[in-house]
């Protein structure tokens, strides 16, 4: 195996180690992150066997946690298990669900790279979790098994891959999916103002599903693309690559890849720009690559717009932290979900997920949507997060905050601006 080729192996493998987890590294400055899986995944189901005992209708709503407790992610993973607590003892203090306390009686340090078995055999009802999208990957087919599975809900597991996974219609996310960040990326692109653009994208699993997913909106909304230009990490020079995303003139260009190649292409486009670039927009996990931001010229580094999911809480009394809104959501979303199909089996407990978290009455607390459960009405649970909007298909958020940004002369994000997509 060539260097070249061991190094392009090993940013594969890198990329989808964690899934927002890798933002841990530059969580002072940003949030968000990598939460790609495309390369070295797969959502083809493992043939793998552990002890699980099929729950029933005992009406007590039991919870685990999968959450990281060690390692990058413990920052992350932390403060997100103290919402959970916080929100199970919230929804306690109102009277539980189904007339009994709701418990969390197992967390599972996901960070330790142990599975999620000993809360299959404990016999939660729902688990929160897991963090990494390459994790929820790996570990899935037992949590989402027909005859034994139980309703999982990861708050920042984003990889496209899980979009279409076999999950048996148990697994669910409260952040977005990179694919509803190609849909925000579009928005930006559109908001601009300009009239053409073009794509630069690492060639891999990765970067062909986001630029898939990006040019599929971007002509969609009737954007003038003007090119479509893969790139490899094997390339060391990228000159040429970004000569040619410039040959047509384009007003936006949008780079969509990893750290370190993303970055790379960028200061391509920085040694061989013209006045008539105006912005170009990059995905989330670029931003990771604030050493290689800080080297661009300040006038090439002015025209760099960020986008990514918005990680703190969209409510003035939503839990600080990054991603702790999105756990809270998990709890309640299931709470609810609970209530209303009057049982914590988690065959029933899922048929209700999507149909608590929209098409009725507007409510944004356990309590307040537990009344209205209460006068037989339907509710749309409006959370911390947002609008938690569900797809029935894939359990996905269908719409959700994201956040706009430049880059300072440190590579840290500044005037950062929140919008809804869609």
């Amino acid at each position: 195996m060539s260097a070249l080729h061991q190094r392009s192996h090993r940013r594969a493998a890198a990329r989808g180690a964690l899934a927002v987890i890798v933002t841990m590294s530059v969580l002072a400055a940003c949030t968000g992150g990598d939460d790609s899986d495309g390369t070295a995944a797969s959502t083809t189901v493992q043939n793998t066997t552990t002890t699980t005992i099929v729950r029933p209708n005992d009406g007590i709503l039991q919870l685990g946690i999968y959450l990281p407790r060690t390692g990058e992610g413990a920052s992350l993973g932390e403060p997100m298990i103290a919402a959970i607590d916080a929100a199970v003892a919230h929804i306690n203090a109102a009277g539980g669900v189904l007339g009994r306390p709701v418990t969390v009686d197992d967390v599972v340090d996901e960070g330790a790279g142990i599975g999620p078995n000993e809360l299959l055999a404990a016999g939660v009802d729902a688990i929160i979790g897991p963090a990494s999208s390459r994790v929820a990957l790996a570990e899935l087919d037992n949590m989402v098994h027909p005859s034994t599975g139980v309703v999982t809900c990861s708050p920042t597991a984003t990889a496209m891959l899980l979009d279409n996974y076999p999950d048996n219609g148990f697994f669910f996310r409260t952040a977005p999916s990179d694919s509803l960040q190609m849909t925000a990326i579009a928005r930006r692109v559109e908001d601009t103002g300009e009239t053409s653009m073009a794509v630069g994208y690492l060639d891999d699993p990765y970067g062909r599903g986001l630029a898939e997913s990006f040019t599929a909106e971007a002509r969609r909304r009737d954007l003038d693309l003007l090119a479509e230009v893969g790139f490899s990490s094997d390339q060391e020079d990228l000159s040429g690559v970004a000569a040619e995303l410039l040959a047509g003139s384009p007003g936006v260009i949008v780079v969509l890849g990893d750290a370190d190649d993303g970055s790379r292409l960028l200061a391509a486009l920085d040694g061989t720009t013209t006045t008539g670039l105006r912005r170009v927009i990059v995905n989330d996990a670029i931003r990771n690559a604030r050493q290689n931001i800080q080297s661009l010229s300040s006038g090439f580094r002015d025209r760099l717009i960020g986008i990514a999911p918005k990680a703190r809480a969209v409510t003035s009394d939503g839990p600080e932290g990054f991603f702790t809104a999105h756990a809270l959501d998990c709890v309640n979303l299931i709470a609810l979900a609970t209530i209303v199909a009057g049982s914590d089996a988690p065959n029933h407990i899922k048929a209700k997920m999507g149909e608590v978290a929209s098409g009725g009455r507007l409510c944004s607390s356990f309590e307040a949507c537990a009344a209205l459960i209460d006068q037989n009405l339907q509710i749309d649970y409006n959370g911390a997060s947002g609008s938690v909007d569900l797809s029935n298909s894939a359990g996905d958020p269908s719409r959700a905050w994201f956040e706009s940004f430049g880059f300072d002369a440190d590579g840290i994000e500044t005037d950062t601006q929140s919008f809804e997509v869609p």
